[in-house]
């Protein structure tokens, strides 16, 4: 049986993720939930299982940059993407908000829901936690004057005193979900289907005109790119890598080329082609 780690415990977005992913898959799973992010990427190094499903990028929040990192140390590709709505909501069993002593939340969900945490008493102690929910489990072994802010979709409405639901910033909050994977299988592809690339080009050469010529390897093929982000190489100041998304698959003669090109004259890496994602609801 395939081993496939995420993070847990079970009910996480994440886990979420990983079940939409199984249930389209002609394979069994096993699925293992791990505590943390860095966990989950520390068994994919260790060869304790064969596909990962993490979060990469929410749309307030921009890209989680401990797995943006990973990617340049690691050998792991990307076979897929999941896109998934994102609805938090505050639960305690206080009827009135300030008498909320202590909040449950996890640390990219408190970015999330920054405003509405903003609004709440300011001496509210905060105790992060590395999924939501966990934050819950502690919320449910820590009552008292305590609350938590934990996905819409776990809790049911009549369960607490206080339930106040859509507290995440943006409305529309979605988070993209990578499968990966220690091997870059190339599919067949399909005139029907739209795909993305996902490439990194690491600056170890830096001169003038660095990112634009690489930018403009992509320009002159007409290829579209749907991200750019840089983070340190933590190396020396001033020295980043690239991590772009662009429309298409690499085995098109013209993102080819353009790989090709900028391979020549760069260090990069191909993290791999996979089915663009439509948001599930």
């Amino acid at each position: 049986m395939i081993r496939i780690v995420t993070l847990g415990p079970k009910n996480t977005y994440s886990d979420v993720a990983t079940q939409i992913y199984c249930s389209l898959q002609e394979h069994q799973y096993n699925i293992v939930y791990a505590r943390s992010i860095t966990n989950v990427l520390d068994m994919m190094d260790n060869n304790q299982a064969e596909l990962a499903v993490l979060p990469i990028e929410n749309l307030s929040e921009g890209y989680i940059s401990v797995v943006l990192d990973h990617f340049i140390k690691s050998k792991l590709y990307i076979k897929k993407e999941i896109l998934l709505p994102i609805k938090f909501s505050l639960i305690s069993n206080k009827k009135n908000p300030v008498d909320i002593k202590k909040l449950f939340v996890q640390f990219v969900a408190k970015g999330q829901c920054s405003k509405f945490i903003d609004s709440m008493d300011a001496k509210i102690e905060l105790v992060l936690t590395e999924s939501n929910i966990e934050s819950l489990n502690l919320f449910l072994k820590n009552r008292g004057n305590s609350a938590a802010i934990v996905p819409t979709y776990a809790i049911n409405d009549d369960e607490f005193n206080l339930k106040i639901n859509n507290i995440n910033d943006f409305k529309n909050n979605q988070t993209r979900f990578l499968v990966l994977t220690k091997e870059n299988n190339i599919d067949i592809i399909s005139p029907d289907i739209d795909y993305k690339t996902t490439i990194i080009v690491i600056d170890d050469n830096d001169y003038p005109g660095f990112l634009g010529n690489i930018l403009s390897s992509f320009s002159k093929r007409k290829i579209n790119l749907t991200s750019i982000t840089s983070r340190p190489t933590k190396g020396d100041f001033g020295k980043y890598y690239f991590l772009i998304d662009l429309d298409g698959h690499m085995m098109e003669e013209n993102i080819k080329a353009a790989i090709n090109e900028i391979n020549s004259k760069h260090n990069m890496k191909n993290l791999g082609s996979y089915i663009k994602a439509k948001l599930h609801k």
